[in-house]
């Protein structure tokens, strides 16, 4: 699970601090960098980067902390820049907490309405938290699927702790097809349910991507296939089409690849096992493709 810190630099240390708690018990985290505040606040543009970035590491995150220490006389302070984050993590569906109680300030009743929730100086209550969520049993331990789907289901309003295992697909490691792409799915699900024992309200999912030539005007273009089941209840299907692969750059898998992911490793010397970034000139991920899959497969469950 991963937790980004939100709070003002002057408190850089007591953020590291509590950053290294978190990790200690088994979080990753994000927090601000350290920077030439002056520099940030005399040039807007750098500010906005600053802050886009930063937006970016919430949106991958299964929560955020507001570091909300005593400042200017006010207890529990927020400043303006942390009131953003904060918003941004609530428009996403991110968890929200609280170091210490709310300040009272001009926004307190905004803060409010997001509903943080306020821990009184001990991190220990985000275990709390986390270990009273159900689990969403995934058949893949990619950490990009296990991000998409838990950032889709709290956006759904069913927050959840993925946890992934590693499944059996029975088709090529690049499905070629649809009808590839979903028996990929069907078999990793039902592999899946070989040695996984779900609680009650617990969720399994499984997402296979592929691909397939559609008509010489759609030309070849990634998709992906979205199961998501409530234990003992019912079960969704998605598919998702998304943008066309150049032919040239199609060409190469699986006749000299086995996949786009170790395509983009071997021939482009990426870090990543993900082609949007390349092919839309880093405008699209491959985890937010698939977290908008789920979604569309999340809000399709029935009401608990």
């Amino acid at each position: 699970m991963k937790i980004a810190l939100c709070g003002s630099m002057e408190f850089a240390d007591g953020m590291n601090e509590t950053a290294d708690t978190l990790e200690t018990m088994g979080y990753e985290t994000y927090r601000p960098a350290p920077a030439d505040e002056g520099r940030i606040a005399r040039d807007p543009a750098i500010k906005g980067r600053v802050m886009r970035e930063y937006f970016e590491f919430i949106d991958q995150s299964d929560a955020v902390l507001l570091y909300n220490v005593a400042k200017k006389g006010i207890a529990g302070y927020i400043g303006g820049n942390t009131l953003v984050e904060a918003s941004h993590a609530f428009s996403k569906g991110v968890e929200i907490f609280a170091l210490h109680p709310l300040p009272n300030m001009s926004y307190t009743d905004e803060l409010a309405a997001m509903n943080p929730r306020v821990l009184n100086g001990d991190v220990a209550g985000i275990d709390d938290y986390f270990d009273s969520l159900p689990r969403m049993h995934v058949s893949s331990k990619s950490p990009v699927k296990l991000q998409a789907l838990g950032a889709a289901m709290r956006r759904a309003g069913r927050p959840v702790v993925p946890v992934g295992y590693k499944t059996q697909s029975g088709v090529n490691e690049q499905p070629m097809t649809i009808e590839e792409t979903l028996q990929g799915a069907t078999n990793r699900h039902a592999h899946l349910h070989t040695f996984v024992e779900a609680g009650v309200g617990d969720y399994f999912a499984t997402i296979e991507s592929g691909n397939q030539a559609f008509t010489a005007a759609l030309g070849f273009r990634g998709l992906s296939v979205t199961i998501i089941e409530q234990a003992g209840g019912a079960l969704r299907h998605g598919l998702d089409v998304d943008i066309e692969f150049p032919a040239d750059f199609a060409a190469l898998v699986p006749s000299q690849y086995r996949d786009y992911g170790v395509l983009m490793q071997q021939k482009f010397g990426s870090t990543l096992k993900d082609p949007y970034p390349y092919l839309s000139g880093g405008k699209l991920t491959r985890a937010e493709l698939l977290e908008e899959a789920a979604y569309r497969v999340a809000t399709q469950l029935p009401v608990r």
